[in-house]
């Protein structure tokens, strides 16, 4: 038999598609017969790439264009394997190419395309503080808050000494899966660099402005292409602020004629704003990833 050089016929005889939900890959299998021009040896790279590249390199795209609007548009080549068929002489394959995507197909109320998952977890543990005043505060805590004048309250301090308090406090992580093919590392970067360590300009999910702050994110790869930003965000009560005594010439809480600190200020790391929103733009379809990050699904979308 002859070396060979291409493929003389191929034909799909298997095909198979399943789709996951929301946090799972739709999958794509074919199976194509395919008889070349002469007899292949399995142990000669050369050979097996052009059984194996029935289907093309790894990570290339099932759709000659990659769209959004139809269930198995974003799909990529992740593996293929080669099967010589019994009494062939190795010039016929049974070759099956397995593609997936992580995006979802997604119909709802004017929502009809391909998301990539959006996570939201809530984690609503206290805050250990040390207080001296307990409410009502004459002075509110706030963000950026610094005074100089007494906070006011109740004080529950003995001879300048701060009782050990819990104060409610949440974290909530939002994690969004990004396609690096169709927005790149540099993008997430500069989307995290621009809302970390700042408050909400503007209402962000279920808070108004200046309510919650980033405090930290990150980024993770999945697989190939895939990548995950993990925004991690806090709301407290006292908005990160913390009681501070006044101190006398020793260093020790200055003190009242009834033995309590004389005077208590807010004191708290002052951060700059930003629309936190704008996380939201690694996703595919921002609207929609706003709206399944507040209410946990596209099913309630718009």
């Amino acid at each position: 038999m002859p070396t060979p050089t291409s493929i003389t016929r191929s034909a799909i005889v298997a095909q198979n598609f399943a789709e996951g939900g929301p946090q799972q890959a739709g999958t794509y299998t074919v199976t194509k017969r395919v008889e070349l021009n002469g007899n292949v040896d399995v142990e000669d790279s050369t050979h097996m790439a052009l059984v194996l590249g029935a289907f093309g390199r790894p990570l290339s795209s099932l759709r000659a264009t990659m769209v959004k609007t139809e269930p198995m548009g974003m799909m990529r080549l992740r593996s293929v394997n080669a099967v010589p068929v019994i009494g062939s002489s190795n010039t016929v394959f049974d070759v099956t190419a397995r593609y997936d995507q992580l995006y979802t197909w997604a119909k709802a109320t004017d929502l009809d395309t391909l998301l990539l998952p959006v996570e939201v977890d809530f984690d609503a543990t206290p805050r250990s503080v040390l207080m001296y005043r307990s409410p009502s505060f004459s002075t509110q805590p706030a963000a950026d808050l610094n005074t100089t004048t007494d906070i006011g309250g109740t004080k529950v301090d003995y001879a300048g000494k701060p009782i050990q308090a819990l104060i409610p406090q949440m974290t909530v992580r939002v994690s969004l899966v990004i396609d690096a093919s169709q927005t790149t590392l540099t993008v997430v970067y500069d989307k995290v660099d621009s809302v970390r360590g700042k408050w909400n300009n503007a209402t962000f999910l279920h808070w108004s402005a200046n309510q919650v702050y980033c405090e930290s994110a990150g980024v993770s790869h999945i697989r190939d292409e895939y990548y995950r930003a993990t925004f991690n965000l806090r709301w407290d009560l006292w908005y990160g602020c913390e009681q501070q005594p006044k101190t006398d010439v020793w260093g020790k809480a200055a003190i009242d004629s009834n033995g309590a600190a004389s005077t208590v200020t807010w004191k708290s790391l002052v951060r700059s704003t930003a629309n936190l929103g704008l996380m939201f733009d690694l996703s595919n379809n921002p609207t929609a990833a706003t709206q399944i990050a507040k209410e946990g699904s596209f099913i309630t979308y718009p």
